[in-house]
């Protein structure tokens, strides 16, 4: 196997391969015998991205098996497969669609008839990277050459923040300055900030000898122009930047400030034209739900690290550009707006809109009191495509949400933990493929918590509510998205294949439903 000084034992595939050696995942996959008729074959190949290329790691799945339910009527026959080498191995499954549950503490399935299904994920950075349970640190900060300084004074004017991101491992997240940071200032000295990791559980432990960096961003407010009602609508967007030399770091709970003195320096700014329709995202609104009303409006520009194709793969990272509009937004609203990019030229960029929903149901606990259901629509494509003309909605709802056949929207009481879920597809736009996802209603604290999902073809539009979803006695509602993903390939790579653009979903939800006791 090749090695790599910044990837260990890993194999890095490049267009070409790892030269004269395959990958683990292609020799794991020539190492095994021919799957008999009634036999399905699952790995989980996770696929680490760094700027010298590509590692793949094949996951032990031992700890965590995965499992497989077929459904004859209204009953399930669970499958609990075996190890084999580089995978699970399960025996004994028609050559007909079946639920592959991803592992057997998770809450998601999937429902295919794949034979050979991967389950593995991209991650940003070394596949050797340790990470040590700590999600926040303390930092001296001597930052310099800022521009002047703004506080947060609403979502529509949210001042300068400043951002942190490494993609050699995988960490973003917010420094958070002290609160007295003077209005105008242009540089911060102080040992009181606290950078906060947003997308793990844990911040990396920095090697220099890997050449592990940072980027430090300064986002600064613009203002794009004023709202129907004369309210200011400005944005947040990165305008100094710097990358930091290699560092070593070990973070732990409040003993180690991470230091970080450097001087940022200003960016050209691109402009993006926006002409989002959102009058057109209004009218779907009742279609989420009869009781919905307009959430969240956010328009963001990310970038897609050490790929220039978001059709391969579009990681979570924190956006480049920001723009919150008020709740319940329905007025047209065009305006250029401007961001810095301070990564590789060769990395592509992806535009989001999100337009959410939410609606209240009474608890059934105590009918003078509500929870709240959130859904709506979201999208992502390269930003080119999003912005080349007017953003309206690409997709709607799905329609008729019926729990056993009965309409979602009204409440009522199921007397199976297997009932059928069903819908028709929606009246705009053409999806690949359905999401079913159940949140559960905990009385004690008055909350919903997801508590499974079902990710299904576009050919399937019902579904039978597998074992270990419901508990009699229970409240809950059910929620189906519509997804135009066309990249994603749900049956055969679930996971992976999902972080591709252009990526559209849209929901419906129901009222509350019971299980009889």
């Amino acid at each position: 196997m090749s090695r790599s000084p910044l990837l260990g034992t890993a194999c890095v595939l490049w267009l070409a391969g790892c030269g004269s050696e395959r990958s683990d995942v292609a020799k794991a996959s020539s190492s095994q015998a021919p799957l008999a008729e009634d036999e399905v074959w699952v790995t989980s190949t996770t696929r680490f991205h760094t700027s010298v290329g590509v590692a793949e790691r094949l996951e032990d799945l031992s700890e965590n098996p995965p499992e497989i339910y077929l459904q004859s009527g209204a009953s399930f026959t669970r499958i609990t497969g075996t190890a084999a080498a580089g995978g699970w191995r399960f025996r004994g499954v028609p050559r007909t669609e079946y639920y592959l549950r991803l592992a057997s503490s998770y809450r998601v399935d999937v429902v295919t008839s794949a034979r050979h299904v991967d389950i593995g994920a991209h991650r940003i950075g070394r596949s050797d990277a340790e990470y040590p349970w700590v999600d926040w640190v303390y930092t001296q900060l001597d930052l310099r050459n800022l521009s002047p300084w703004r506080h947060l004074k609403s979502p529509q004017l949210p001042g300068s923040s400043l951002h942190v991101v490494s993609t050699d491992v995988e960490t973003f997240g917010e420094l958070i300055v002290p609160e007295e940071t003077p209005e105008g200032a242009t540089s911060i000295e102080t040992d009181e900030a606290l950078l906060f990791a947003y997308n793990t559980d844990s911040l990396p432990i920095f090697r220099a000898d890997a050449g592990d960096r940072l980027y430090v961003h300064q986002l600064s407010e613009f203002i794009a122009g004023a709202l129907p009602d004369g309210t200011r609508a400005g944005y947040s967007a990165i305008e100094r930047s710097v990358h930091l030399p290699p560092l070593d770091f070990v973070p732990d709970w409040e003993v180690t400030p991470l230091p970080i003195t450097t001087e940022l320096q200003p960016l050209p700014l691109q402009e993006v034209p926006l002409d989002w329709r959102l009058s057109e995202f209004a009218r779907l609104v009742p279609q989420v739900n009869a009781r919905a009303l307009p959430g969240s409006i956010w328009f963001e520009v990310l970038s897609t690290p050490h790929t220039s194709t978001p059709e391969q793969r579009v990681a979570e990272s924190l956006p480049m550009l920001r723009m919150d509009l008020p709740r319940g937004s329905a007025s047209d609203f065009a305006a250029p707006l401007r961001f810095g990019n301070p990564y590789p030229s060769d990395w592509g960029v992806v535009g989001r809109v999100n337009y959410s929903t939410t609606y209240d149901l009474q608890r059934p606990d105590n009918p003078e009191r509500f929870v709240n259901v959130f859904g709506g629509y979201s999208a992502i494509e390269k930003l080119e495509d999003l912005t080349s003309g007017p953003i309206v909605p690409k997709l709607s709802p799905p329609r008729s949400l019926r729990i056993d056949w009965k309409s979602a929207n009204t409440p009522h009481e199921v007397d199976s933990v297997h009932p059928v879920i069903s819908w028709r597809p929606p009246a705009v736009g053409h999806p690949t493929a359905y999401e079913v996802v159940l949140r559960r209603y905990y009385p004690m604290f008055g909350v919903l918590v997801n508590s499974g999902i079902i990710d299904v073809p576009a050919s399937v539009q019902e579904v039978r509510l597998p074992p270990d979803r419901l508990e009699p006695g229970t409240h809950f509602v059910v929620s189906v998205i519509a997804i135009d993903a066309p990249l994603w390939d749900v049956e055969q790579a679930p996971v992976a294949t999902r972080e591709r653009a252009p990526y559209r979903s849209s929901m419906a939800s129901s009222a509350f439903f019971s299980v009889a006791p």
